[in-house]
């Protein structure tokens, strides 16, 4: 299963697209920076904007013209912590991916609809699971363990002029390419997975609602009227079991249980008229189906559920509107309020991020940004009792990350993104040093 959806099970057992975007920034002042160029900009013929080997010498355009568009993408993360954490040491971990989107409208006649299939690969040693112990994971491409598997294979289609989009078939509630539920373009600037892609607390909470790149069965649907609201909801089957990597995304069985969420959101600012600076606000809830054995209980319990609210905001441009620099602040906040089952019932993230920061670097980003997550108070309750047998055992309180980073984008489709993250109390408990995590993050687009 994916990282942060493994590290979910766990946590509860001690105790990871292709259609309109739900949000994004306005026309002409879209997020050239994003770390992978959006379907949009395909669309557009911006290949050599866009990829390190272009066009391809003619092979990108010529499968558009037929409706097909490929994208590989290489994410690599160096990172070492020179200091603190259960121990210290220096690790590479990295993800490639490969995806193929068929326009049915241009392949087959069918007006509205796209057909997706990926694959992802993951390989190297991760430096918060096997060294650092902490939860947050550092490394942008450490969103699932070592190996590789099968990611999307889902069809959407459009209806009523683009107000309504369906989508079915292998699914994660987050997204490699482009928004689906309590996303931000804001969040993609950061390489540590307290971030990018969605708030972490999500997947912690609910074991099951898998993230990019474990996908599940599932279907969601987006209603998006004339103005600026949208409403978009989505249900999946939650086995856990399926996300496991020595399934290889080819466990196709539905046993369970159902993982459903919803989301209502505010496109401020985004119409082909706008003017003002662009902002969004999205609003959802989610719950996990089944029983769990309470902590520190012998008795099950269902309660998996929780609240969310992202909020974005550019607050200043540093040039015009079509160059698209400009400063922005995000937040985001997740509750989960059952603490005798949701091992992290409070997580919030908050920042600033500087697009083209300075106009002779209208391309790189500068980020800032702060990541909190609170334990449950039951959970760490059991712990206590636990370690009178087994001082190994350090009870959860609570994990917070700060990250520094930026994004120099060197060549079409290559940035790197040097880094620094604080990590204060590492895995939750105030008896491990706090740690200085130090790295790059690059993304290659092909």
């Amino acid at each position: 299963m994916g990282r942060r959806s493994r590290a979910a099970l766990l946590a509860l057992a001690a105790a990871g697209l292709l259609g309109a975007p739900a949000g994004g920034l306005a026309a002409g002042e879209q997020d050239v920076l994003a770390r992978v160029p959006d379907s949009a900009a395909v669309e557009d013929r911006q290949f050599e904007q866009n990829y390190l080997l272009g066009d391809w010498g003619g092979v990108r355009s010529a499968l558009w013209d037929q409706g097909v568009q490929v994208k590989l993408l290489l994410i690599s993360d160096p990172y070492g912590n020179p200091m603190g954490g259960r121990e210290r040491g220096f690790t590479g971990y990295n993800m490639f991916s490969a995806d193929l989107k068929v326009d049915t409208g241009k392949a087959l006649g069918l007006e509205g609809g796209e057909f997706h299939v990926g694959f992802a690969a993951n390989f190297g040693t991760q430096l918060s699971q096997d060294v650092v112990g902490n939860t947050f994971p550092i490394q942008s491409s450490d969103v699932a363990p070592p190996g590789p598997r099968l990611t999307t294979l889902s069809y959407s289609q459009s209806l009523f002029e683009d107000t309504l989009n369906l989508r079915v078939g292998r699914l994660s509630i987050d997204s490699l390419y482009g928004e689906e539920f309590a996303a931000s373009r804001y969040f993609r600037q950061f390489t540590s997975v307290a971030f990018n892609a969605i708030p972490f607390a999500i997947f912690y909470n609910a074991p099951g609602a898998l993230g990019y790149p474990a996908t599940t069965w599932g279907a969601r649907a987006r209603y998006t009227p004339p103005g600026d609201i949208y409403v978009m909801a989505g249900v999946y089957n939650a086995d856990p079991e399926v996300g496991l990597a020595n399934r290889h995304g080819l466990d196709f069985t539905l046993d369970g249980p159902a993982f459903a969420i919803g989301e209502i959101g505010w496109k401020h600012n985004q119409g082909p008229d706008a003017t003002g600076l662009p902002g969004n606000l999205k609003l959802g809830a989610f719950v996990l189906g089944g029983e769990v054995q309470a902590f520190d209980s012998t008795t099950t319990t269902g309660g998996r559920h929780g609240f969310y609210a992202v909020a974005d905001q550019a607050i200043a441009r540093l040039g015009t509107k079509a160059d698209g620099r400009q400063v922005g602040i995000f937040g985001s906040l997740v509750t989960a309020p059952d603490t005798s089952v949701s091992p992290m019932p409070l997580f919030f993230s908050t920042g600033v991020v500087a697009y083209g920061p300075f106009a002779s670097r209208p391309r790189d980003v500068l980020a800032l940004g702060l990541a909190y997550g609170g334990y449950s108070s039951a959970l760490r309750e059991q712990q206590q009792a636990q370690a009178l047998l087994n001082p190994a055992i350090r009870p959860q309180v609570s994990e917070l990350t700060l990250e520094l980073s930026y994004g120099l984008q060197l060549l079409p489709g290559l940035m790197l993104q040097p880094g620094a993250q604080l990590l204060i109390n590492p895995g939750g408990s105030p008896a491990t040093p706090t740690a200085l995590a130090l790295g790059v993050n690059a993304v290659l687009s092909f």
